[in-house]
């Protein structure tokens, strides 16, 4: 299993973090300031974990 990329949209923008490039929704952007983006390789499986760097949760 991999991850599959898809075609760039017109309400969508790219950014490059840290040598990877994520093509983020104009309409999701507001929610990712302050989180942690991680990928995770354990016995539950391996993938991408999005959280929040400080205080609460939804």
């Amino acid at each position: 299993m991999g991850l599959a990329l898809e075609e760039l949209k017109n309400e969508e923008q790219t950014f490059n973090i840290n040598g990877v490039s994520l093509m983020i929704a104009e309409d999701v952007l507001p929610y990712t300031k302050e989180n942690e983006i991680d990928y995770i390789n354990n016995a539950y499986g391996q993938g991408f974990s999005i959280a929040p760097t400080a205080g609460g949760c939804c």
